[in-house]
């Protein structure tokens, strides 16, 4: 992963350093016999930039197997975290981030040209251990699962009817699927069924969309944008995530630290600095705050070095 910077100019700061021989600056000397001496005004008028840096610059997870979490035991520096700082010199008053992913399946295509390793990292808060995606995306099976019912009781799913998958998070799969709307697709009017119990490699998981222990989420349509129906996930193993479904049904992600759109209609989907709250300040110039961060890696995924992620971490002023 390599660092990306997000740069903005606003207008309308203004600092003025001014050094002179009031009580209220600060001079050395003293200590000299002085014959005479002459002071001079110097003032500094600094540019309102809105600026952030992310380091490390690069993580690299080595030796991490299928199914398995890249942490800080198996990270090349031994990183666990990384560090958002404001360097420009306007406050910040939100700050969240974009990850990159893979445009086509990575699955059950024999090489890996089709990773990211964007879609595998977590984040969590410097508070707590509750590592969730920044904006994970997922494909359709394209094989049929046979031991999979759907929620009209068909075995396998009725395809005409039902577009299906897995969410991947390390070692637990989550079987998912959307019914169609009437004229097929995947924004408003359709649901978004996940099911309750993972499947690993001892367990099939929930795999009885009819009459299993599934949580259904009704989709609604992006009101700036039609291409997308979402849903905030307030139940069940992914609670606390903002899913967005593409119309066309090909693919469905799951978002947590990402406020851009088609996560923004999601109240799920938060801010990891956000001046909006309470209980938080403004981001100043010169503090910094820090995100720990893992990477899950799925079962099924190619031998070998993943294409290389982006992690971007994004600012505003307001």
């Amino acid at each position: 992963m390599e660092r990306r910077l997000w740069i903005g100019l606003l207008t309308g700061l203004f600092v003025g350093l001014l050094m002179t021989g009031l009580a209220s600056a600060q001079q050395f000397g003293g200590n000299k016999t002085i014959n005479d001496s002459e002071t001079t005004n110097v003032s500094v008028t600094v540019n309102s930039n809105t600026m952030v840096d992310i380091n490390p610059a690069s993580f690299t997870w080595t030796g991490v197997d299928p199914g398995g979490v890249g942490d800080n035991d198996t990270e090349s520096n031994n990183y666990y975290a990384l560090q958002v700082e404001n360097i420009g010199s306007h406050n910040i008053t939100h700050v969240w981030f974009n990850a990159t992913y893979p445009t086509s399946n990575p699955f059950g295509v024999g090489n890996a040209d089709n990773t990211d390793s964007g879609n595998y990292i977590a984040l969590s808060n410097s508070t707590s251990n509750s590592f969730q995606f920044i904006n994970r995306v997922e494909y359709n099976a394209t094989t049929p699962l046979v031991y999979l019912r759907d929620p009209e009781g068909a075995l396998p799913p009725d395809n005409s009817r039902f577009v299906y998958g897995r969410i991947h998070n390390a070692s637990n799969e989550y079987f998912w699927m959307i019914n169609k709307s009437a004229t097929g697709f995947c924004n408003g009017t359709a649901t978004l069924y996940i099911g309750n119990t993972s499947h690993h490699k001892t367990q099939t998981g929930t795999s009885d969309f009819e009459t299993g222990d599934v949580e259904s989420f009704t989709l609604t349509i992006h009101p700036d944008d039609v291409d997308w129906g979402y849903t905030d996930i307030d139940a069940g193993p992914f609670s606390g995530y903002c899913a967005a479904i593409s119309s066309d049904c090909s693919q469905i992600f799951l978002s947590r630290w990402n406020a851009d759109r088609p996560f923004d209609a999601c109240s799920n989907s938060v801010y990891a600095w956000n001046a909006d709250l309470a209980s938080t300040d403004p981001l100043t110039p010169g503090e910094s705050f820090y995100m720990k961060i893992k990477a899950h890696v799925p079962y099924g995924i190619y031998e070998g070095a993943s294409g290389t992620g982006h992690i971007t971490a994004i600012v505003n002023t307001l």
